[in-house]
């Protein structure tokens, strides 16, 4: 039975799970109202909709990320140390939900690109893409700062999907090593 209680919070914490196991498509308004511990009235009261609830629940994940994981940016320790925070808390996220990926590429992936939810994905690379230039732009001219967090942003991506595949950290810890060392050698030609 529901409980007659819950925070928009408490229900955004449990709809980030399920469609971050589930995806948008194979989500339903049941299954996100059980998560919450409500009926479909309750989400729908709170939200309008199963599309409603996604984007909510995109700009709770996207919020969630800025304040623990693009924090670290800012934190203490070099650009290295506080670059490889970033990225491990992020290998962090790609694990839960039974090794769910990223939830926003995950999610770019199924809604495609000109979906639904187009702006609030966008919005997170953004802000995910000024945090990371930000970050480099203290040890290198902005403009190898911007390539630099490109190509980190896009191996990134393809190491998770090469986790999710195999199911093996490795890709992820590869990664680390790749990105680390590339911030002691000189911006190799490239498009840009």
């Amino acid at each position: 039975m529901p409980i007659s209680k819950t925070t928009p919070e408490a229900i955004l914490r449990a709809a980030w799970i399920v469609f971050h196991r589930q995806g948008y498509h194979h989500t339903s308004l049941q299954q996100l109202a059980d998560a919450a511990g409500l009926g479909k009235a309750g989400i729908l009261h709170h939200f309008k909709s199963k599309a409603g609830v996604m984007r909510a629940t995109l700009a709770f994940a996207a919020d969630w990320y800025q304040r623990k994981v693009l924090a670290k940016a800012q934190g203490p320790g070099t650009v290295a140390e506080r670059l490889e925070a970033v990225l491990r808390k992020q290998f962090d996220l790609v694990q839960l939900n039974e090794d769910g990926g990223c939830f926003f590429g995950n999610t770019i992936l199924e809604t495609g690109v000109e979906g639904p939810f187009t702006e609030e994905l966008k919005r997170f690379h953004v802000d995910w893409t000024a945090a990371i230039t930000a970050l480099l732009a203290e040890e290198f001219p902005e403009e190898e700062a911007r390539e630099r967090t490109y190509r980190i942003f896009a191996d990134y991506q393809g190491s998770v999907v090469l986790f999710k595949l195999y199911h093996d950290t490795s890709h992820l810890e590869r990664l680390i090593k790749r990105v680390l060392s590339s911030l002691a050698a000189p911006l190799s030609p490239g498009a840009k």
